[in-house]
């Protein structure tokens, strides 16, 4: 099947407010140029609100994000990023692990035209980076789980649209994440590592919202705090409004480091977070914050099983493709690597999800996209299709890790984390075939940050570098067990710090361990819980983790004298190592 050849991407009028910011932000970087404005203290930190972040190459370039609203991207934008890809980068659009776009090597002066292009597709980069209220994340399985008791969806979308370009939105002390989920067991929600997570609920018959607050991944993981279990629907908006101003008020504007709101809650305790919580929601309602509850009502649940085909296209059904709770639809998983999708295939996927999805499309927090109503009878064509651009390979299991672009782009990356995803990939390419392994899931970091959020993943790895005798070589820290479950949150265990090229080795083992250690109906996460001790008492604990050291450390071990060239340097370079072009990221600024 050949795509047509598609007509240029509709431009729409943008709205005064638009118009007016567009032209703010020129007439700000004119101001830069001639020296009228310091270009740290004031253009820093108003770019940043608007989506362009500096990343590395001498700050030569920027990466630009566009929010997308819980990872909805309609064919017409699909095309409007793929015409600014190439128009303006290098042609690839990323998709990050909180559902959102970016676009790398931009020079600056193009910023001002390309997020004009980007408003009038449809897709705004206002409060995208800096300071603010990101992007509201939620589920790509919304609407289609058999489980979830309404539609997610009006809430996440009047959530997102309150705090666009709203009084406090942009002058918080630090970011601040929102994320939506609508049933506890779909693998896809996190509501655990957010400053607000959303997930829907019935409780004693009652339908409502399950409010969590102040968790968090970064480089110190801290689970949220529990404040309603069924909070009525038409309460959420003022209660989302309380802790974005618990935020504003009392975050720390003097330690950069400690600002998130996930500090507030570690140096007040959970009631003195309470109360201040309560103090705000008390204010929010006096100056009339309303909420409402919307039409919610889903079709009933009535799913048709995935009719059963032979060969590579039946592995492909039983790998990336469900039943949608609607008879005769199908939910299809895109394996995107990396989650780089280069202009063609985007044009490519548009025409797709238009005739095989009915223009229904979201992107994931796993770097992948779901078309998300695919008939049945359309499920082989699809197949045929994403089989010529490579996105049919299984999604969401061990042998798809998650990554952030790292040392590549990013001033914080140490390690090029994206490349290591690939060689993982690579290396581990047996272990795929394991059904037990089945939801394991790897997320690799550039850095301690926690970008690629390794501290959720079955196996987790950020980047570090360390000396071997005189030699600096790079490493990567281990974590095992984490995972966010909806109703639970794991944060992995460390275990050990281990040179970049013995990763592979070590997952290998400890997978290998699992196949003939493992009780029951054991998962890989539970298995690895169990090894470090999680959830027994502290000296229990850190004895178990230290037996997983000392178990591992033949496999790991590198001596200085077994040390060869390619230890020397990061996958995917052929410099070496070091740690030169680390500077501070803007996610800081």
């Amino acid at each position: 099947m050949t795509p047509p050849i598609t007509a240029p991407t509709p431009k729409k009028p943008l709205s005064t407010v638009v118009e007016q910011e567009l032209a703010k932000y020129k007439s700000t970087l004119d101001a830069l140029h001639a020296g009228a404005i310091d270009p740290d203290k004031v253009f820093k930190p108003f770019r940043l609100v608007q989506g362009v972040y500096g990343q590395r190459q001498g700050g030569e370039n920027q990466m630009v994000r566009i929010k997308l609203k819980y990872g909805v991207v309609t064919p017409e934008q699909m095309r409007g990023l793929a015409d600014t890809s190439e128009k303006y980068t290098n042609g690839i659009s990323h998709i990050t692990t909180r559902q959102a776009i970016q676009f790398h090597y931009i020079p600056l002066d193009n910023t001002p035209m390309l997020l004009r292009d980007l408003e009038e597709v449809g897709l705004t980069c206002r409060e995208a980076c800096g300071n603010a209220v990101r992007a509201v994340c939620g589920s790509p399985n919304a609407g289609t789980l058999l489980d979830e008791p309404f539609d997610i969806d009006p809430y996440s979308d009047a959530v997102f649209y309150h705090f666009l370009r709203g009084p406090l939105s942009a002058s918080l002390p630090r970011k601040f994440k929102i994320s939506f989920g609508s049933s506890d067991k779909d693998p896809l929600q996190q509501i655990n590592i957010q400053d607000i997570g959303v997930m829907a609920v019935t409780v004693d018959g009652k339908q409502g919202f399950r409010i969590v607050a102040a968790g968090g991944l970064g480089s110190m993981p801290v689970a949220p705090l529990k404040l309603y279990d069924c909070l009525p629907k038409d309460q959420l908006i003022p209660v989302c409004e309380a802790l974005v101003r618990v935020h504003h008020k009392y975050g720390d504007r003097t330690n950069r480091a400690k600002a998130r709101l996930k500090f507030v809650l570690k140096a007040k305790g959970p009631e003195g977070f309470r109360a201040l919580f309560e103090e705000q929601l008390a204010a929010a309602i006096a100056d009339g914050i309303k909420g409402q509850a919307f039409p919610d009502t889903l079709k009933p649940a009535n799913p048709t099983a995935i009719p059963v085909v032979d060969g590579e296209e039946g592995a492909w059904r039983k790998a990336n493709v469900r039943p949608h709770r609607e008879a005769g639809l199908a939910v299809v998983s895109l394996r995107i690597p990396r989650g780089d999708v280069p202009a063609r295939e985007m044009r490519v996927l548009a025409d797709l999800c238009e005739w095989f999805s009915d223009g229904d499309a979201r992107t994931t927090n796993d770097q992948n996209i779901l078309f998300r109503r695919v008939k049945h009878e359309h499920l082989s064509k699809l197949y045929a299709e994403l089989k010529k651009l490579g996105y049919h390979d299984p999604a969401h299991g061990i042998l798809d890790v998650v990554s952030c672009p790292g040392a590549s782009t990013c001033m914080l990356g140490i390690c090029l984390s994206k490349n290591m995803a690939t060689e993982l990939e690579k290396a581990l390419a047996p272990l795929g075939a394991k059904v037990s392994l089945n939801g394991s899931r790897i997320n690799v970091s550039g850095c301690p940050n926690s970008c690629g959020q390794h501290h959720i993943g079955t196996i987790g790895l950020h980047g570090a570098a360390s000396k071997i005798g005189d030699k600096l070589i790079p490493h990567y820290v281990l974590f095992v067990g984490g995972g966010d479950e909806g109703d639970a949150i794991h944060h992995g265990t460390m275990i050990a710090r281990i040179p970049a090229r013995k990763a592979a080795e070590t997952i290998t083992t400890l997978a290998g361990w699992f196949e003939t250690e493992r009780t029951g109906t054991e998962t890989f996460a539970q298995y690895l819980r169990r090894l470090v001790g999680a959830g027994a008492d502290k000296d229990v604990a850190k004895a178990a983790k230290a037996a997983l050291k000392e178990r591992l450390t033949p496999i790991f071990a590198l001596a200085e004298g077994q040390i060869t060239e390619a230890h020397l340097h990061d996958y995917g370079s052929d410099k070496l190592f070091s740690l030169d072009e680390l500077g501070a990221g803007e996610c800081m600024a």
